[in-house]
């Protein structure tokens, strides 16, 4: 795998160099509040960011995700009938109908009453994701305190910023969750944007200096590609030690906002 994709890395260095010099673009502050709270996770990625807006609690405090998610992150495919406004969604061999504005949905042509809608929010289709939580067989935890839903399920991590950051990461295998990411904002720059993430310290002990890894990585939309500070050589300082429940603060730099289709992060220590 990892030959496949010393492409990718070689194009990450060149997405990073060719976004940091674009200028700051006009994103409405509303679309993009100050502190934005994190609702999703798979498997070990917390997903921050999803074009045009993250995944969010509706009124009737229900988790909404793109509709565009479903395929770009969790390999499922979708299709939208603009005249109808009505998506079909096929995943894990179940095919959803949903229609904007309607509490009424289908799972495999057989009716279901939803107890909230899909909305069109910044002209994307959001949909309830209760709805396919309660009609597959996926493995999740949802977490009512944070109100971030955790999907601890291998055939929902077929995206490819999942696959761009396994290409280069050297703790696949060795590194291990240490940290609740709690929230992020996305700063504006003369040079583009930044992120700044908040993340908690769960281990229960002591982290060493240098092996906290809370590790964005921003997916852009076609042509493609993606950035991240490599693990080979790293642009940003090392993390500090951190006590046990210590809340730290990263920021690095995403270049182009309004180009970034996913961005995503794990919050692990490594050896």
């Amino acid at each position: 795998m990892r030959r496949q994709f010393k492409f990718l890395i070689c194009l990450s260095l060149l997405c990073t160099i060719f976004y940091s010099n674009i200028g700051t673009t006009s994103v409405n502050a509303a679309q993009h509040p100050k502190t934005q709270s994190i609702h999703l996770k798979i498997n070990k990625y917390f997903i921050l960011y999803s074009q045009p807006y993250p995944p969010f609690i509706d009124n009737k405090y229900r988790l909404l995700i793109p509709l565009r998610s479903i395929q770009g992150l969790m390999g499922g495919t979708v299709t939208y009938d603009e005249t109808t406004k009505k998506a079909v969604v096929k995943w894990l061999d179940r095919e959803f109908e949903l229609v904007i504005g309607s509490t009424q949905a289908k799972v495999n042509g057989v009716p279901i009453q939803m107890d909230t809608v899909p909305i069109l929010k910044d002209g994307a289709m959001f949909l309830p994701m209760r709805l396919f939580l309660e009609h597959t067989d996926v493995s999740y935890k949802w977490d009512q305190k944070k109100q971030l839903l955790h999907i601890t399920d291998e055939r929902a991590e077929k995206g490819l910023p999942f696959e761009y950051f396994a290409g280069f990461d050297p703790w696949a295998e060795l590194g291990k969750d240490a940290f609740d990411l709690l929230s992020y904002k996305l700063i504006p720059r003369k040079s583009g944007w930044a992120i700044s993430i908040k993340a908690k310290n769960i281990t229960g002990q002591k982290i060493p200096a240098g092996k906290a890894d809370i590790h964005p990585l921003v997916s852009y939309v076609p042509p493609g590609g993606f950035s991240s500070d490599a693990y080979s050589r790293p642009s940003y300082p090392k993390p500090p030690a951190l006590d046990k429940d210590a809340v730290i603060e990263i920021t690095r730099n995403i270049g182009d906002i309004k180009r970034a289709e996913y961005i995503i992060s794990v919050g692990r220590q490594i050896p």
